[in-house]
């Protein structure tokens, strides 16, 4: 018996390599994922809401297709909705909207006037393993 516990310490100890993130929290420390700069580039957001004013300007004539966000999640619990809420909101850079609809509490951020340019917004959060769908809003 003595022998199997000194075998098993010593492949656990093999295997014991660099600290993981759960280790860091374990000792206090508060897990801090690195971002992506592309995420909040902030001159890409200056452009990005430029380009969003020139398509509206370029739109007047047309009635707006509608009023499109990103659904991230659907939660049914309050206290989870409020977490998740945190974490995507910390991931993606968008004030995130908490909606109940019964019987799950949606989480939406974003806002688009057309479906494409949601969808591609989407398709580019996606690159960051970031999961979301376009909902029709109005």
């Amino acid at each position: 018996m003595r022998k199997l516990l000194i075998a098993l310490s010593m492949c656990a100890l093999a295997w014991a390599g660099e600290p993981t993130d759960l280790d860091s929290l374990f000792r206090g420390n508060e897990y801090k994922p690195v971002l992506s700069s592309a995420l909040r580039d902030t001159s890409s957001m200056a452009e990005n809401a430029a380009a969003n004013k020139a398509q509206a300007n370029n739109t007047k004539g047309k009635a707006a297709d509608g009023y499109y966000m990103l659904q991230f999640e659907a939660v049914a619990d309050f206290d989870a909705a409020q977490r998740r809420k945190a974490q995507i909101s910390a991931s993606t850079g968008y004030a995130i909207q908490v909606v109940f609809d019964a019987p799950f509490y949606k989480l939406r951020g974003g806002g688009w006037t057309t479906k494409k340019a949601a969808d591609d917004k989407a398709r580019e959060l996606s690159a960051y393993n970031i999961n979301a769908f376009v909902v029709k809003i109005r």
